[in-house]
């Protein structure tokens, strides 16, 4: 399944929420990165780019890309195993 082919509004927000996300899990880590509020936005995090996998199958990291992209900040390592570039 190629992305073009899915709803652009659809993929509009949810790169946009994958932006709040990251941006979130990022700000959380900042304050304490040992923190339950970090790990509770690095879940939130994980839930959303594994509903990605779930619903994008292949073309799910191409969403992802677009919130690095955009944001200039790394997803944290989780449990979805892709080739993206991974911290903490």
């Amino acid at each position: 399944m190629h992305l073009a082919l899915q709803n652009a509004e659809t993929i509009s927000r949810l790169v946009d929420q994958g932006e709040f996300l990251l941006k979130s899990f990022h700000n959380e880590h900042q304050k304490d990165p040992d923190g339950v509020e970090t790990e509770f936005a690095r879940g939130e995090l994980i839930g959303w780019r594994s509903t990605l996998h779930t619903l994008f199958r292949d073309c799910a990291e191409d969403i992802v890309n677009r919130v690095i992209v955009r944001t200039h900040l790394i997803i944290p390592s989780g449990e979805v195993p892709v080739g993206v570039a991974h911290g903490y």
